[in-house]
C-alpha cells in the first residue's frame, strides 16, 4: 500500500542574480563554441545553395514576369537594344550638319580660320558626349525598372544573439515563478489534509462507541474502545 503520510512541501528558492550570472558565464563559452562550429558550416551551405540554384531562380522569375507581362517586356527589350547601340554609336549626319550650320552662321568670316576651327571641333565631340549620354541615363532610368538582384553575405544561426544577460535573468525569473505557483498548489493541498484530520478522528471516536454499545457485557466494551484506538493510533502514525 501507498504511504498515506502528510508531507508538507519544500518552499522554492528564489533565484538571485549571482546565481543567474553564474549561470549566464558557465554557459556562455558552450554557446560561442557551437556558433564558431556551425556558423562556417551554414554561411558556406548558404553560397552552395546560391551557387545551384540561383540562376535558376532568377530564370524562372525571369519567364513569370514575360508571360505575366508580355507588352511592356517587348518595349523594355526594344528600349534596350536601342540603349547599347546608342551608347557606342556618333551622332547622325543630319545632327552633325545642323551644328556646323549654325555654327557657321555664328562665327561669320571666322569660320574658317584656326580659332574657328577648334571652336568647331570641340562642339563637336561635345555634341557627340550629349549624344551618348542620353542613352546612358535612358539605360539606367530602364534599368530602374527592372528587378536587379542584391549580393548579400551568406547568413547563419547566430546563438549568442539571444542569449544575454537579460535573457537569463528573465529565463530563470519565469521558472521560479512557475516552482512558486506550484507550491502555493502543494501547500495549500497539505493545508487542507491537514485541517481536516481532527474531525476524522471524531469520526472514528464516534465508529468505536456505536460499536461498544452496541455489544453486550464487557467484551463488547473492549473491542469497541480496542477499533478506537487502534484506528487512532494508526492516524497519529500517519501523520507524525
Amino acid at each position: 500500500m501507498g504511504s498515506t503520510t502528510i508531507q508538507q512541501p519544500s518552499q522554492p528558492q528564489a533565484p538571485s542574480v549571482t546565481s543567474s550570472m553564474a549561470d549566464y558565464v558557465q554557459n556562455y563559452p558552450a554557446l560561442f563554441n557551437l556558433t564558431q562550429q556551425y556558423a562556417p558550416q551554414e554561411a558556406q551551405m548558404q553560397v552552395n545553395l546560391a551557387n545551384q540554384y540561383a540562376g535558376q531562380l532568377g530564370e524562372a522569375y525571369k519567364k513569370a514576369q514575360e508571360a505575366m507581362y508580355p507588352t511592356e517586356t517587348q518595349i523594355t527589350n526594344s528600349l534596350n537594344n536601342q540603349i547599347q547601340e546608342g551608347m557606342s554609336s556618333d551622332v547622325p549626319d543630319w545632327m552633325k550638319q545642323e551644328y556646323l550650320s549654325n555654327m557657321n552662321a555664328q562665327l561669320g568670316t571666322n569660320a574658317g580660320s584656326n580659332i574657328g576651327a577648334d571652336y568647331v571641333s570641340r562642339g563637336l565631340l561635345q555634341q557627340k558626349q550629349d549624344w551618348q549620354n542620353y542613352y546612358r541615363n535612358l539605360g539606367l532610368s530602364v534599368t530602374g525598372r527592372q528587378p536587379i538582384y542584391s549580393a548579400q553575405s551568406p547568413s547563419y544561426t547566430n546563438q549568442l544573439q539571444g542569449y544575454t544577460p537579460n535573457s537569463v535573468l528573465g529565463y530563470n525569473s519565469n521558472i521560479f515563478g512557475t516552482q512558486a505557483g506550484m507550491y502555493n498548489t502543494q501547500y495549500n493541498a497539505y493545508a487542507q489534509n491537514a485541517n481536516q484530520s481532527p474531525a476524522w478522528m471524531n469520526v472514528v471516536g464516534t465508529i468505536g462507541g456505536a460499536v461498544a454499545g452496541g455489544l453486550t457485557g464487557g467484551v463488547g466494551l473492549g473491542l469497541g474502545s480496542l477499533i478506537a484506538g487502534g484506528i487512532a493510533a494508526g492516524s497519529r502514525g500517519s501523520r507524525g
